[in-house]
């Protein structure tokens, strides 16, 4: 898994792949799409030269035609001054954040709930995506019907917690919060706000490619 602040990824390639689908199909111009411009202020972050790149702030983002051919993304600051970066640079070499890191370890923690969740389903099963029937098991993912992401920045705002000073341990799936305390309270509220849903694989597969933002499918 690849997080880029607090959204999930299969891997750096995936995540390459959505800013590269992402650029081709948006509109030439300044990028309004909420989510779009979350991802790029987290993506910003990432470039080796960010504090230049970003000088005294950045006030918007846009998409702009390349001199040769393609199109490119482009930021603005508050000054005015803009400057062109690429998103592949961003991504490409720069490790997982303690902040991802904290992601996953959460997604971890709950995912005994998502199991017991699937277990409990019989088949066949409507998808809640497209009205389809389920009917292999090998078929089906569970889904957040609240995106993970959006859950997770909800338990932050609601506990006061900042998820970016947590300390993880361990790598792959033995990643934990050293604070058991806070992925207790994350099971929890997980347990009392997530609403899950069947989805068929393709299905949830599409769900996540519509747009840059979460990945929900386990």
């Amino acid at each position: 898994m690849y997080w880029l602040g607090p959204f999930e990824y299969k891997s750096k390639k995936a995540l390459l792949d959505r800013f590269k689908s992402y650029l081709q199909r948006a509109h030439i111009g300044v990028i309004r799409e909420r989510h779009a411009i979350k991802h790029l202020h987290l993506l910003i972050a990432m470039h080796p030269d960010a504090p230049r790149k970003i000088g005294v702030g950045v006030d918007h983002f846009k998409i702009k035609r390349n001199v040769g051919a393609g199109r490119g993304f482009w930021l603005v600051r508050s000054d005015g001054s803009e400057e062109s970066f690429s998103y592949e640079q961003c991504i490409t070499g720069v490790p997982q954040s303690a902040h991802g890191k904290v992601c996953e370890a959460l997604r971890f923690a709950v995912r005994p709930q998502m199991q017991a969740f699937r277990d409990a389903i019989g088949l066949p099963v409507q998808c809640a995506g497209s009205g389809v029937e389920i009917t292999e098991r090998k078929d089906l993912h569970i889904d957040h019907k609240t995106p993970f992401c959006v859950l997770l920045e909800r338990f932050s705002h609601d506990m006061q917690v900042d998820l970016s000073t947590l300390v993880t341990r361990g790598n792959g799936e033995t990643l934990e919060l050293v604070d058991k305390t806070i992925a207790c309270a994350f099971e929890e509220y997980h347990r009392l706000h997530a609403e899950l849903q069947p989805m068929l694989k393709e299905v949830n597969a599409a769900k996540g490619a519509r747009r840059i933002g979460c990945r929900n499918n386990e």
